[in-house]
């Protein structure tokens, strides 16, 4: 994988972030704060041990789907806990390229027969 191709999951979350002053802060309720720092912490629980998730069916079982496991609660913290607790510029910087990084994320890649 050409690493000037491709950026990482740390490079991704980052991108853009230093457009916003370190001292400006937002209200979050704390009941919708606390969720997504749960989420957070199960997410960290699960991958922090990798024999919690030594097979693709350990992984798939963990991250259920929208209505169940860790992928319902990071789509709740994301779209419905978080969401409306971003200022209107920064809602509106999503419309724009402001943190959407230029290259890829390595998981892009295509892999095996997917190649093109």
């Amino acid at each position: 994988m050409p690493k000037d191709r491709y950026t990482s999951v740390e490079e991704q979350v980052e991108y853009g972030l230093d457009t916003i002053p370190e001292d400006r802060v937002v209200s979050v309720p704390l009941r919708d704060l606390m969720y997504a720092f749960q989420t957070l912490g199960e997410l960290a629980r699960f991958f922090h041990q990798p024999l919690h998730w030594q097979s693709h069916e350990d992984v798939a079982e963990f991250i259920g789907n929208k209505n169940s496991g860790a992928l319902h609660v990071i789509h709740e913290s994301y779209y419905r806990r978080l969401r409306d607790t971003l200022p209107p510029d920064i809602e509106a910087a999503f419309d724009t390229d402001r943190f959407d990084n230029p290259k890829s994320p390595y998981y892009y890649e295509p892999k095996g027969d997917q190649k093109p």
